[in-house]
């Protein structure tokens, strides 16, 4: 399955989720590693568009296409009908849940419906599972984001 990520570009090399790790985010606490991707490059501008703070949050961005093992094993597709119905207000349960899936080793990802778009999902890649060698990151290209949506922010 491929699956994209932005970042930027000092950071775009980084495959240990050292920024989630020291952040945290919607899916995991402060203090646990992981990587976030999406299903489509649209949904990964989208989910980098609304974490911007401004303006310049949208340049010096880097394209990042991964390659993640397809057999059923190796990614956990959350489903949402077993969710809480306020998940995606509920930074509580979404990084406990996320947690949980983490410390898996078997995992080496887990999808979950995108609070933007929830028909689409987010792949959160977990850089200690034990077959993450079998994951496959491809030479980052330089992302340009139209002027249309970042002049938007301030």
């Amino acid at each position: 399955m491929m699956v994209y990520r932005l970042a930027y570009r000092d950071y775009v090399a980084d495959i240990t989720g050292m920024g989630a790790r020291l952040y945290g985010g919607r899916w995991n606490p402060k203090g646990v590693a992981c990587l976030y991707a999406s299903a489509h490059i649209s949904l990964a501008l989208l989910e980098k568009f609304v974490h911007a703070r401004g303006k310049e949050d949208m340049t010096g961005l880097m394209l990042l296409s991964i390659d993640i093992p397809t057999d059923d094993d190796s990614v956990y597709h959350v489903d949402e009908s077993r969710m809480v119905t306020d998940w995606a207000a509920n930074f509580d349960y979404s990084q406990w849940l996320g947690k949980q899936l983490l410390a898996e080793p078997g995992f080496v990802a887990f999808s979950v419906p995108s609070a933007i778009v929830p028909t689409e999902r987010n792949i959160i890649i977990n850089p200690q599972a034990a077959r993450f060698d079998a994951v496959k990151f491809h030479n980052p290209t330089l992302f340009d984001v139209d002027a249309r949506l970042s002049d938007r922010l301030v």
